[in-house]
């Protein structure tokens, strides 16, 4: 049994751009995957391959992923955020933001509370 190709021509497939439909609306119409339909109108050059080295934001298709180098520890009025490498729910490390309350924070709630801190020390 041979292949049977399920995308269209050239000219469908641009009319279909023209139209405004969209890549998704393409695969669902043709029952492909977006990732088939994307390849096969990119190698028509009916759609932009954006180059591997600009980010995702740059190439306006939306915010991209953290950046390692966006690690570091963030002061907020209310907590200290680290962002630490955790495992990722596929396998593989994220950069995710790990927050943590203010010692002041503790402070004020065992004052409210009336709570006497005293001093510790080391004998």
């Amino acid at each position: 049994m041979p292949f049977k190709r399920k995308l269209p021509d050239t000219a469908t497939l641009a009319a279909h751009l023209d139209a405004g439909m969209t890549v998704d609306h393409i695969a669902e119409t043709y029952d492909c995957r977006v990732e088939a339909v994307r390849r096969k109108l990119q190698h028509l050059g009916l759609m932009a391959v954006r180059p591997k080295g600009i980010p995702l934001d740059m190439a306006g298709k939306g915010p991209g992923p953290v950046s390692r180098s966006k690690r570091g520890v963030f002061l907020h009025p209310d907590r200290i955020t680290f962002m630490r490498d955790t495992a990722g729910p596929e396998g593989g490390l994220e950069v995710r933001p790990m927050s943590l309350p203010r010692v002041g924070m503790f402070l004020a709630a065992l004052t409210a509370k009336k709570i006497k801190i005293t001093e510790v020390r080391n004998a």
